[in-house]
């Protein structure tokens, strides 16, 4: 079964694909760092703006942060 590929020809190809593949990996890896960074960030201000909701006893941005941190949770299973 011959393909018409030399030895060092497909040496190349699979040290190109592997390249690729491993750019790809770190691609989706920042993405998902930064995704995590940002929900991190808008979970910590979210429980700061809880927090001052119920240090001023305000019953309706209380319940309306505490839906929108549930969601947060729901989707991002945290």
């Amino acid at each position: 079964m011959n393909n018409g590929k030399s030895y060092s020809e497909m040496a190349k190809s699979y040290a190109m694909n592997k390249k690729k593949k491993d750019a790809h990996m770190k691609e989706l890896m920042i993405d998902m760092i930064i995704h995590e960074s940002i929900l991190t960030y808008k979970k910590k201000k979210l429980a700061e703006r809880i927090d001052e909701a119920l240090d001023t006893k305000d019953r309706k941005l209380f319940a309306l942060l505490s839906n929108e941190w549930n969601e947060i949770n729901k989707m991002f299973g945290t």
